[in-house]
This record gives C-alpha cells, sequence and structure tokens, in this order.
C-alpha cells in the first residue's frame, strides 16, 4: 500500500494539487466576492444577499452527496478505463468555468435592486454550485483513493493546500484588480471579463490535473468491486466517531468565521477607506497562509493532526479579538494576518483527518465509502458556508450597514465586535470537539495493518 504512494511521485503530487489551484479560483471569488458583488453591482440589500448565499448553500448541500453517489457507482467503459473520478474532473472543467463567467455577466435588461435581478442571482449562483460539485467531489475523494498511508496523506494534503492556497491568493487579487481595470475602461460591469478570465485559468488547472493524475487506489479500496448500497451507509456514519468529530468541528469554524470572511472587502472599502486594499491585503494574507503551509504539515506529522487543528484555531481565536481592540490599517491587517495563518491549519488538518475517517469507517462497519462519506462532509461544509451567508447578511443589518455610503463611526465599530467575538467562541467551540479526536498516526498505522490483512476478502 505504501508503493502507492511512492509510485505517485513528485509529478502526480504536481498534478493533483494543481487542481485545487483551480478550484480554489471558483470557490474563493465564492467566499470573498460574489456577496459583494451582489450587494453593490445587482444592487441586493444585505439581508436579500445573506438569504440568497443561504438558499444556494442548501442546494449545494443537497447536491454534494447526490455526486459522492453518482461518482461511487460510476461505471462504463469510460470509467474502467480513466478511474473512478476523473472523468468528473475532465468532462466537467469547462461547464464549471461557463457557469461561472455566467454569474458575473447579469442580463442588461434587468434592472439593479429588482426581483428579477434577485432571481438571476440566485438562478445564476445555483447553476455555478451544482456545476463545482460535480468537479469538486470527485476530486477531493481522490485523497483517500491515492494511498492509506496517515502521514503521505498529510504530506499529499500540504501539497494540495499549497495550490489552494495559491488559487487563492490569485483570484483575491486578479478578480478585483481585473474587474478595477476593466471598468475603468469604460466596460461598466468590470466584473464579467474579469470572470471570464479566472475562469479560464481555472479550467486549464483542471485539465492539466485530469491528464496528470491516474488513480491508483481502486485496488485499494476492493478493486473494481461494486460500492456499498447506500442502505447502511448513515447507520455506519453515525458510528464513526472521528468522522462526526471533523465534520461538527468544520461546521462550527465555517459558520463562526464566515462572519469575518464574506465581509472582508466591506472591512477594506467602509471602515479601512480603501475598496483597492481587497487587491492588495487580500493577496498578501493568503501568502501568508501559503508560507504557513508546511509548518502546519510539519506539526501534524510531528505531533498529530488534532495538535495541529488545536493551535490553529488558538491563533484564529487571539486574531479575531484582536480586531475590536485594534484600529487602523497596520494594525488590522497583523491580525488578519493570524488569522489566515491560523485558519490554514484547520484545512491541512481537516483534509488530511477525513480520509482517516474513511478508514476507521470501513474497520469499524466493513464498508467503503469515499465519495459518499466525501460528499456528505461536503455537505455539512456547504450548509455551514451558506448560513455564513445569512449570519453575515444578519450582522450586516444589525449594525446598520448601508451600501455605497460612508458609514457611522458605530456601524464600523458594532461589526470589529461581531466579527472578533462570534468567529473567537467559533474556534473554542471546534477546539472542544476535536479534543477527543481519536486517531493517532499509530492507531491509524493499526487500523491500516488490520484492513491489508482483510483486503481479500473485501
Amino acid at each position: 500500500m505504501a508503493g502507492a504512494m511512492r509510485a505517485l511521485g513528485l509529478g502526480g503530487k504536481i498534478g493533483y494539487g494543481i487542481g485545487d489551484f483551480g478550484l480554489n479560483l471558483y470557490w474563493q471569488s465564492i467566499l470573498l466576492f460574489i456577496v459583494f458583488f451582489h450587494v453593490d453591482m445587482l444592487g441586493l440589500s444585505a439581508w436579500e444577499a445573506g438569504i440568497c448565499f443561504f438558499i444556494v448553500g442548501v442546494w449545494d448541500a443537497i447536491m454534494d452527496p447526490l455526486v459522492g453517489m453518482l461518482s461511487d457507482r460510476a461505471r462504463g467503459r469510460l470509467f474502467d478505463r480513466m478511474g473512478r473520478y476523473r472523468p468528473f474532473i475532465l468532462l466537467g472543467a469547462v461547464p464549471l468555468g461557463l457557469a461561472f463567467t455566467f454569474c458575473f455577466y447579469p442580463p442588461s435588461w434587468l434592472s439593479p435592486g429588482t426581483s428579477g435581478m434577485l432571481a438571476f442571482a440566485l438562478i445564476s449562483h445555483m447553476l455555478l454550485r451544482s456545476a463545482y460539485s460535480v468537479v469538486g467531489i470527485p476530486y477531493s475523494s481522490l485523497t483517500a483513493a491515492i494511498t492509506r498511508d496517515a502521514d503521505e496523506r498529510a504530506s499529499l494534503t500540504g501539497w494540495r493546500m499549497l495550490f489552494a492556497f495559491s488559487g487563492a491568493m490569485t483570484v483575491s487579487a486578479m478578480l478585483p484588480l481585473l474587474a478595477e481595470y476593466f471598468a475603468a475602461g469604460g466596460g461598466g460591469n468590470g466584473y464579467g471579463p474579469a470572470a471570464a478570465i479566472t475562469a479560464a485559468t481555472a479550467t486549464l488547472a483542471l485539465l492539466a490535473c485530469g491528464a496528470a493524475v491516474r488513480e491508483r487506489g481502486r485496488g485499494l479500496a476492493g478493486g473494481d468491486s461494486a460500492p456499498p448500497p447506500l442502505a447502511g451507509f448513515f447507520p455506519a456514519v453515525m458510528r464513526n466517531g472521528p468522522l462526526l468529530r471533523v465534520m461538527a468541528a468544520t461546521v462550527l469554524v465555517h459558520v463562526s468565521l464566515g462572519l469575518l470572511m464574506r465581509n472582508l472587502p466591506y472591512l477594506f472599502k467602509y471602515d479601512l477607506g480603501n475598496a483597492s486594499l481587497s487587491g492588495i491585503a487580500l493577496p498578501w494574507l493568503t501568502a501568508a497562509g501559503v508560507v504557513s503551509v508546511p509548518a502546519w504539515v510539519a506539526l501534524a506529522k510531528w505531533r498529530s493532526k488534532r495538535d495541529c487543528w488545536l493551535i490553529g484555531s488558538a491563533m484564529t481565536a487571539v486574531g479575531c479579538l484582536g480586531l475590536p481592540l485594534l484600529h487602523g490599517l497596520w494594525p488590522t491587517l497583523v491580525c488578519l494576518t493570524i488569522i489566515f495563518i491560523g485558519h490554514t491549519a484547520h484545512a491541512v488538518a481537516g483534509w488530511s483527518m477525513l480520509p482517516d475517517a474513511v478508514d476507521f469507517g470501513e474497520w469499524r462497519c466493513r464498508r467503503r465509502d469515499e465519495a459518499k462519506i466525501y460528499g456528505g462532509a461536503s455537505c455539512m461544509t456547504k450548509l455551514a458556508v451558506g448560513a455564513s451567508g445569512i449570519v453575515s447578511g444578519w450582522a450586516l443589518a444589525l449594525v446598520g450597514f448601508m451600501p455605497n455610503v460612508e458609514q457611522a463611526a458605530e456601524t464600523v465599530e458594532g461589526f470589529r465586535l461581531l466579527a472578533g467575538l462570534l468567529p473567537s467562541l467559533g474556534m473554542l467551540a471546534s477546539m472542544v470537539v476535536i479534543w477527543g479526536y481519536p486517531l493517532d498516526a499509530a492507531r491509524h498505522r493499526r487500523i491500516r495493518t488490520f484492513l491489508g490483512r482483510r483486503q481479500p476478502a473485501l
């Protein structure tokens, strides 16, 4: 089994990682800019944009398990030749790019702030999330299929996160700067052409990933035998303690920290007084996360993935608590840098814990549900992200935010207070949940050895 990872090699790791570069061009655009675009460009109220984001999050959460079940049961000549997951990446890359571009091109005959514009925002975002699920769930499922070694999964996840954060850094700089450039050239909505360029870049990255990666994990998971039926899946999940802990902690992080992350463009524009800071500060903050990835991977190997999560959550909480206490450009950037570095640990630890939980479920319940588990975990994450949209809209409405006008001092103070306290409480709650995570490297190694002995019977 360890040979599967060695056979993958550096080129395979890079090929796999570049797929998350493409996916994060989309995902970070959704998290950082789409609500801002809906409010400032489409004329929706903050509350309407938050409700829209939540509805789409629920839709996305429904899509993820369905795609997981579909990819688990994929059969046919194409899948026999290319693998269970690669065809979804290769065939879905172009439709995903088109759906993303469509989101930022509202019809010219729709007036800002109307019910028609609200409908466009909702439908276009739902199409984007559907296309994203078709590519993203099979892509994530590859991690569990490539290797069963816990340390190698941390290494592979580290490479993936390097590319993921590089994608986030790229789009956080590229999208607002390109939008400003095209808008200044008399194009009105500069986000449309900026989104088209972003989509073209992401499509090339996903196609390169699909061409480079070779699935080696099907034999690890029982060869080409039929996947276990849906019946029994949910009872198996409820018996998978490590999986439930990871999912619960991830939900807490996304709901609480989403209040800040969804509204960063507002913080730069209305608090710090410079909308163009999004194109300068966000790449810097994401770069800080990129640089920290090797350190978090090393900590996960040296100590444990649980400790990686706990330390990262503590750092994130400290950065959040600094926001209501420290004002001004540089103190705010220092707090945000601490938050981004700490939050990187959640990505490194969470995405490498998840395949270990897949192995735990196979060991305990004698069934392996890679894509269904990834789909379910993604479902919970998307629900949390959608809920963060509601929380973000509620927070802006609570402090009296009004778009495209100078904000009152109490509005800025209120937002900083909420953006500091609520995420800190969420980080603390996630630490309590993840404290009991039982799969350290030694226990996972014993489970993996047991599964290796059981393999002929699968």
